[in-house]
This record gives C-alpha cells, structure tokens and sequence, in this order.
C-alpha cells in the first residue's frame, strides 16, 4: 500500500506544526520519520492516521483520497510508545481487542480470532503468553504484544510512534533486529517515529528528516550519510565543524588557502563547509589549513576523539590513531581531507 501526503500543513493555533509536506511511501517500505522533538514527525504521523485533521493538503491510501475518513476507516495499525494496552484484559484478549470491537457482520468467528492470536504470538516471538496479563510482562514484552494487536486487524499501514522509546538502551537495541525481521516477513508498509539516529539508520529502508515541521531531505541512508542536503542534515546525523570558506576558480579556499578536492561544477562565492572529524587530519604546519589546541582526548573504539578549540571555525573533533603522541595543551596544525558545501 502506497502512502502519499501532498501539501499537507497544520497550525495548532499560531504555531506551525507541520508546512508544506509532500512525502511518498513506497509500498512494503519501512520509511523512518527522523528529527529532534518539536520538529512536527508524531504530528504528521497521527495526520497520516487521521487522528489530527490537516489545515491544508490531502493523504492518500493507494489510489483513495483519504484526506476525510475517519480514523477507524483508514484501517491503520498504531503503536504508541507507551504500549497502551489494556491493563484488566489478559495478552490475547488484548491482541484480540480489534477484531472483537468490530460491527457484527465483519467481526471474525471467536475461533478465528483464537487462531489469528496464536499466529501472532508465534509471530512476535511471545508463544503461551495467552493468560497473562501487561504488569506481568517486561517493557519489551509489552511492547511486541502491542505491535501484535496492531498486525491483529491486518492494517493497510503500520504506524509506529517512537515505540522503544520508553525502553532501555540494551532492550531497544534487540527489538530493532527483531522489528526488522518482523517487517521482512510480513511487507507491511511501515512508517516509524524516532529522534534516534541510529535506530532510524539501522532500521529503514529510507529517512525523511525533519525539521521544525519541514522535510529536510528523504532518502536511502547513504544518500543523507554522504549525500546531506542542508546543514541541518550534517548537523543533525553526526558530529560536524563549520569552516568559513570561499569557492573562486574551480578552488575552494579556507582562510585563502586553497584545499585539495574541488567543488561540485558551478558553486562560487561564499560557503559553508561543513566536516566530520574522519574528514580532518594532522598535517605539518606549513601544510595546515587550520590548527589549535587540543583541550580534550578521548578513547574510542578503535581510535581517539581529539577535541580542538580555536581552530579556523569553532571547536572541532578529529579522530587519530590510538598511539598518536598528543597530549591536552598541545598545539597541532590540521589538514581538511573531504567535506561538504552549502552556498550562503
């Protein structure tokens, strides 16, 4: 099932929650809705479900305007972050709640309803967890039977909204295999709710990134990793340093030297340019573009994080081996390798 939102915006009194949102999913795609809180990604999923009303713009299921149905009709399945199950209704009667609140004459056959909640155990990985109850079930328990009750009423799309929010980091990080193979099996068309950008990076197929209740940039992980459309985009998905610089005849120059990559064919004047501390390296000073001192260093993996104040632009990282003889107070000359340019 194709989703597509066109020109959709919406004001909660003056303040804009969402301007101007024009989005495809694709079908059988889990598509990630990425951004910092307050960037409008729960508002326009709960406009995709028809639980907020759009003040402009249309959403469409498939070929079906479905801008003006009600919620129960747009046959979407909905998992909150914080489970919302039914605290008195036992595991099944809790999946079954769907398809037991339908009107009589599209309402399964309790046997039925039997056998589509034991396939949906099986499914979530959850087999004879029938007769308990949520308080005696752990947060990821609860939350893949959550997910269950979604899948019970065969949804046209899924909506997940932040949904491992509430959960450790150790839990979260297990459920998103265990989403990902969920989705695999069953191609359901999924849009997921997240600030996380390593749970949107491992998750989806593709990100749309938001910001202050517009779309930065959709796309496959590798395009907005090496392809970010705005400085918000580099901001937002990893460490970054800004440098002042200047693009004339075919160069690009910080602090009038010129670096050694060129700029995209037809970019001149003043830019940003933005780096990740994997873009820098040290260099001797007469080959620097930019130095400081180093006021912190800290272990990585397989690296260390130096951090460096009074460069050309502001404080920056780079990242160097682990047996590079640096120390806190040590002044070092950087060169930049690679980086990314947005016109001013």
């Amino acid at each position: 099932m194709e989703i597509r939102v066109a020109d959709v915006a919406k004001r909660f009194g003056a303040n804009a929650a969402l301007e101007d949102i024009n989005l495809t999913v694709r079908p059988g795609e889990l598509l990630a809705l990425l951004g910092p809180s307050g960037s409008g990604k729960t508002t326009l999923l709960r406009v995709i479900a028809g639980l907020e009303e759009a003040n402009q713009g249309h959403v469409y299921f498939g070929g079906q305007d479905a801008t003006s149905l009600p919620v129960q009709k747009r046959q979407v399945g909905f998992v909150f972050q914080h489970y919302a199950l039914f605290r008195h209704m036992n595991v099944a009667d809790n999946i079954a709640y769907g398809l037991r609140a339908r009107e009589r004459a599209r309402r399964p056959a309790e046997s039925e309803i039997r056998d589509r909640v034991g396939k949906l155990l099986d499914l979530v990985q959850l087999p004879g967890l029938e007769k308990r109850f949520p308080a005696q079930l752990s947060g990821g328990q609860r939350q893949r039977i959550a997910l269950a009750r979604a899948l019970a009423v065969e949804p046209r799309v899924l909506l997940l909204d932040e949904p491992f929010g509430a959960l450790d980091a150790k839990v979260r990080k297990d459920l998103r295999g265990w989403l990902r193979e969920i989705h695999e099996r069953t191609g359901q068309t999924t849009i997921f709710v997240t600030h996380d950008q390593d749970e949107a990076l491992e998750l989806a197929d593709r990100v749309a990134i938001m910001s202050q209740g517009r779309l930065e940039q959709v796309g496959t992980i590798d395009e907005v990793q090496d392809r970010p459309a705005t400085p918000f985009v580099m901001n937002f998905l990893g460490d970054a340093v800004r440098f002042d610089a200047t693009v004339a005849d075919g160069r690009i120059l910080v602090a009038g030297r010129p670096l050694g990559f060129r700029p995209p064919q037809g970019l001149s004047g003043a830019v940003d340019l933005y780096c990740r501390p994997w873009h820098l390296h040290l260099v001797p000073s007469e080959q620097e573009d930019a130095s400081g001192t180093i006021t912190a260093i800290r272990r990585l993996a397989g690296a260390r994080r130096v951090e460096v104040s009074g460069a050309a632009a502001e404080t920056l990282e780079i990242d160097v081996p682990l047996d590079a003889p640096l120390q806190p107070g040590e002044t070092v000359h950087l060169g930049i390798k690679q980086g990314f340019l947005f016109p001013r």
